[in-house]
């Protein structure tokens, strides 16, 4: 079963925005399948321990550099399958660490989207 909702953060050293980010996009309500992949660009602020050990679920790629925006987001896209026919997601949706996803916000998008 293929996922309704591919989100891609792109983080740089900014922990405790995507720690907040994550919280509310895991405290989204609805039926939305979805996937999370944060990419980081080699922060030093312990970015990765905190996805690592809080959000469990989230797939990480830990750039050795900074790759910068576009190429972070493409790599996050590709990971979780975007570029895959038989079975990319639906909708891909690309969040900087300092959003805060409403309640409800995945079923809103997704069905605005259909």
């Amino acid at each position: 079963m293929s996922l309704d909702l591919a989100v891609v953060i792109v983080n740089y050293n900014v922990r405790d925005l995507l720690r907040e980010c994550l919280r509310t996009v895991y405290a989204s309500t609805g039926e939305v399948r979805f996937a999370v992949v944060v990419v980081d660009n080699d922060s030093t602020d312990g970015s990765l321990e905190m996805v690592r050990t809080e959000f469990p679920q989230v797939k990480i790629i830990h750039n050795r550099e900074n790759v910068g925006y576009p190429a972070a987001n493409n790599q996050g896209l590709r990971a979780l399958g975007v570029l895959d026919e038989a079975d990319a997601p639906r909708y891909a949706l690309l969040l900087n660490p300092d959003t805060e996803v409403p309640p409800d916000c995945f079923s809103y998008f997704v069905a605005y989207m259909d």
